[in-house]
């Protein structure tokens, strides 16, 4: 492997769109039926009981080596949110407890960052959330209860997966200075939009069922970093945590 001192760009290689505009929305890859039923066994997001979201979460390595990328799920932790970027009380700062994905979400990863104008001599640290938001008589379907907002990442990535019975689910790149709705569209399944995060904010619309009483939108959420910046371990969350 080339000593991490000569730096390979990956320019070449990333989404014009990206680098021109600063997001992009691609394709990603299908993935396994099994994967894609497990949104159905997920345990509920306990620490939003105002709505109703089911979600879990893993967190990776991620590292290039001849000619393909490697990953490895790192030591389950709290998710830690800074407040400075996430001004929800119930998240924002809030040590959260996630159960780890059943499956091996890594391709979509992959798919991504081989999208992404990142360097090949830097190791990554990748969060990946599965969630299914839920609307029904009961419960709105809030997909974006912060509002309009950064994830205090490098890149944020949103890719539906499934959309059953619903409508709505509107997603936006904003300015943050003026508050402009820069780009919006809605994600078909297997569709993602990528941000660069330290650039923009995003938000999506509720949903709601489009026939009948029940509907819900499933999708993942994978937010990638350079190693050395990681949104992980002790030093993150004592800084996250202030």
């Amino acid at each position: 492997m080339t000593a991490f001192a000569e730096k390979i760009p990956f320019e070449n290689s990333a989404n014009q769109d990206y680098l021109k505009n600063g997001y992009c929305v691609i394709d990603m890859p299908e993935i396994p039926q099994s994967l894609l039923d497990s949104f159905a066994n997920m345990p509920r997001d306990m620490h939003s009981l105002g709505r109703l979201r089911e979600i879990r979460l893993t967190q990776y390595i991620g590292y290039w080596e001849e000619g393909e990328w490697f990953f490895a799920p790192l030591p389950k932790r709290k998710y830690v949110q800074s407040a400075d970027y996430i001004k929800l009380a119930e998240a924002g700062g809030v040590p959260r407890h996630r159960e780890q994905i059943v499956g091996d979400p890594t391709p979509l990863i992959a798919a991504v960052l081989n999208q992404l104008p990142v360097e090949l001599n830097d190791m990554f640290q990748i969060n990946v959330n599965q969630i299914r938001v839920i609307a029904n008589a009961e419960f709105k379907g809030v997909t974006v209860p912060e509002g309009p907002h950064r994830d205090g990442h490098e890149f944020s990535v949103i890719a539906v997966a499934r959309r059953q019975n619903v409508k709505g689910g509107e997603t936006q790149v904003i300015d943050p200075n003026t508050r402009e709705i820069l780009f919006r569209t809605t994600l078909d399944e297997n569709q993602a939009i990528l941000i660069d995060d330290e650039r923009f904010i995003h938000y999506a619309t509720n949903i709601e069922p489009e026939d009948g009483e029940v509907g819900y939108r499933d999708i993942w959420v994978i937010e990638i970093n350079r190693w050395h910046n990681r949104a992980y371990g002790p030093a993150h969350e004592r800084s996250a945590l202030v």
